[in-house]
């Protein structure tokens, strides 16, 4: 980013524009595929494969240095459009290879998108810099790549698609809706959602405000333990479901994030080592109950219908979480560490609507 803000010249608003624009592309394309029924339609392989492709390419193009700055715009909202046939449909796609192991495997994805999101923090720690054209092109190579091992994969057995071959908007949302048990798990996960990438975005700001003059690298260092080892909870929390099952695991996840978001401004400002403490177990209960949700979401909801339900739930969360890292950064300037009270309400209501799913077999 500070690459290409010097190169184009951009200002801080063009900077946050960049950014949003991806996530907007996300939203977009989320909603685009609810809208269109194409989670349910067709083959997910396809689906990730085309759009491997379609993000791979448009990706490509900034490198050409376009001068005009909405174009740059377009490009990355296409970027954020195609990753919306990548991880949701995603989702489904695991699912149609195991009919017992759902959670576990859905602990995995979950557990490497949260490694990914740690990952710019170690780069960072170990003061590694790539040229952002290298940069823009291996992650296109290695995104062609991931698309065309899927699609060599292709789906599991236990694939379903739609009986519907028109527009099925109005009949797949009326068939959510009377679904009690998924809307009970999606409102426990845009509980989760907004305080999740909100924390997330405050995880350096938390950092310097209790580390006295840390260097750039120790705050890079501290950012990617917290935010990291959220794969280690996927990872556990995938597991014991199996045990235990999906609701109580999710619940207790739910419950330890809130206390600790009720906790954490009023530690001590001087015991800097249960603070950090604090913010790693953070950073581990935060993301453990996210797999469930969509492990959850996609046995409650009708058979034929289960792309649509985790795009919908996907489409809703991510534009809840901009919402929430808006108004955390934003306000984190002026209350500092009291933001944690801001997040607070997701975890209490994602456990108000969640709670009757607790002692179901999910």
């Amino acid at each position: 980013m500070p690459q290409v803000t010097e190169v184009w010249g951009l200002a801080t608003h063009d900077v946050g524009l960049l950014t949003n624009s991806v996530q907007f592309g996300f939203i977009l394309g989320t909603l685009s595929f609810v809208l269109l029924g194409f989670s349910d339609k067709y083959d997910p392989s396809k689906i990730i494969f085309a759009c491997c492709l379609i993000g791979a390419f448009t990706n490509l193009l900034i490198i050409l240095e376009p001068k005009n700055f909405q174009i740059i715009l377009f490009t990355r909202i296409v970027v954020g459009f195609s990753l919306a046939g990548i991880y949701p449909i995603g989702m489904k796609l695991i699912i149609t290879w195991s009919k017992t192991s759902t959670s576990t495997n859905l602990g995995l994805l979950v557990g490497m998108l949260t490694l990914g999101t740690a990952l710019p923090h170690l780069i960072r720690m170990l003061g590694v810099s790539f040229d952002w054209k290298a940069t823009i092109l291996v992650t296109s190579i290695l995104s062609s790549a991931g698309g065309i091992l899927i699609l060599m994969l292709g789906s599991g057995p236990y694939l379903r698609t739609s009986v519907y071959k028109n527009l099925p908007l109005l009949k797949n949302l009326r068939q959510l809706i009377y679904k009690k048990d998924y809307i009970s798990s999606a409102l426990g996960y845009f509980g989760h959602m907004w305080e999740l990438y909100a924390f997330w975005a405050c995880v350096p700001f938390f950092l310097l405000s209790i580390l006295r003059n840390p260097s750039m690298e120790q705050i890079a260092g501290f950012s990617f333990l917290i935010i990291g080892i959220g794969c280690i909870g996927c990872f556990l929390s995938g597991m014991m479901s199996q045990k235990y099952g999906s609701p109580i695991i999710a619940a207790l996840s739910l419950l330890i994030s809130g206390l600790i978001c009720l906790l954490y401004p009023i530690l001590p400002p001087n015991l800097i080592s249960l603070k950090l403490t604090f913010l790693i177990l953070w950073g581990f209960f935060v993301i453990s109950d996210s797999p469930l949700y969509s492990s959850i979401s996609a046995q409650a909801a009708p058979k034929d219908l289960v792309g649509t339900a985790l795009v919908t739930q996907n489409c809703i969360g991510f534009s809840i979480s901009i919402i929430s890292i808006f108004i955390s950064t934003y306000l984190f300037p002026l209350i500092g560490e009291r933001i944690a009270w801001i997040l607070l309400p997701g975890p209490l209501i994602g456990l108000i609507y969640f709670y009757r799913l607790i002692g179901k077999k999910y």
